[in-house]
């Protein structure tokens, strides 16, 4: 897990990517929670980092990771104090993914979950630019893909439930955590994940 923070874009431009949901590439899905605390956590652009993404297989037989960079920033609710106190600044303890099929199969590949460790600094409402902390994580590990459905890809070559050669689903992530004054924070997002043999003669 890689952790960057830089300053990019205003928060208008990061409610905008809020609203555009786009699967199979680059998304900005990232949802809300309403939890208690006096910040909330924002999940922005999520980006495909390995390639070819979804891939079962290489053709040198090695089963290889999924991953993903996400980027956060964090805001006080509307009405509180304008200032950033450190003690709302969030530490995202874990996250864990679930999957939906979206191509009519029924059997699901296996979620999981992961222990993490980094810190979302709050950005001041009155504030030009807002803080990002982009992070790199696994979205499928290995794992996963070596069972079924998706260990269908490579033997018997398709998935018996559609008969397809790949298998298209929505993954879910949720990443759970605490601002430093030890109130719970967590956020949902959301991106496509289309599985096959890409290239590979081995399958």
């Amino acid at each position: 897990m890689r952790q960057h923070w830089h300053h990019q874009a205003s928060w208008k431009t990061i409610s905008l990517l809020l609203v555009a949901v786009s699967l199979f590439g680059c998304t900005a899905p990232g949802g809300i929670d309403n939890t208690p605390a006096p910040v909330i956590l924002v999940v922005g652009n999520i980006s495909q980092q390995s390639d070819p993404f979804g891939d079962v297989i290489t053709s040198g037989g090695t089963i290889p990771e999924d991953t993903i960079q996400v980027e956060f920033t964090a805001r006080l609710k509307n009405g509180l104090d304008n200032t950033a106190p450190v003690l709302q600044e969030i530490i995202i303890q874990r996250y864990e993914v679930t999957f939906e099929r979206t191509d009519g199969g029924v059997a699901v590949p296996a979620g999981f979950q992961r222990a993490i460790n980094f810190r979302v600094r709050v950005t001041a409402n009155d504030s030009q630019s807002d803080i990002i902390t982009t992070v790199d994580l696994v979205l499928v590990p290995s794992t996963s893909k070596a069972q079924p459905p998706i260990s269908h890809l490579v033997s018997p070559g398709f998935e018996p439930d559609t008969g397809f050669i790949n298998i298209q689903v929505t993954a879910t992530i949720r990443f759970f955590g605490q601002t430093l004054a030890g109130e719970a924070i967590s956020a949902t997002a959301k991106i496509g994940v289309n599985f096959a043999n890409f290239g590979d003669t081995n399958s």
